[in-house]
């Protein structure tokens, strides 16, 4: 009986032995570069390095843009209440003056009733006719 267990164990032990040589070959060929497994195990660690550096510079960028942006919503921000006060400190019934124009200018021509035309919508348009100087007239 403890032939049969000693030959049991014995057989065991080299099947083991067998695994462990199938085991060890097959790691070895995984871990190899010129490998097909190992060609694409190269290639997948030398994209996630590539694309670690891309995002950094991509949060890098960001943070920059980020901070140019806050600057100049503080500016608006500002500018916007300077205008608040400006408007605040004009009297309401203030209108604006247009600019004047010199008569003796010659590109200067003041309308006349037949200058406007009604347009679509019942509103006047102003039409002015260029002579053969181009000027309007």
């Amino acid at each position: 009986m403890t032939l049969a267990i000693d030959i049991v164990v014995g057989i065991g032990a080299l099947l083991a032995a067998a695994y462990c040589m199938v085991l060890s070959r097959r790691l070895r060929s995984l871990t190899r570069l010129d490998g097909d497994i190992g060609k694409a195990i190269a290639v997948l660690s030398a994209q996630v390095d590539e694309l670690t550096r891309v995002l950094k510079n991509a949060e890098r960028s960001s943070g920059q843009a980020n901070d140019a942006l806050q600057d100049q919503i503080a500016q608006a921000e500002g500018a916007a209440r300077r205008l608040e006060l400006l408007m605040a400190a004009a009297p309401a019934n203030a209108r604006p003056t247009p600019p004047q124009r010199d008569p003796e200018d010659p590109g200067f021509a003041p309308l006349t009733r037949a200058d406007t035309r009604k347009a679509s919508g019942g509103r006047s348009r102003v039409v002015r006719q260029r002579d053969a100087s181009g000027v309007a007239g």
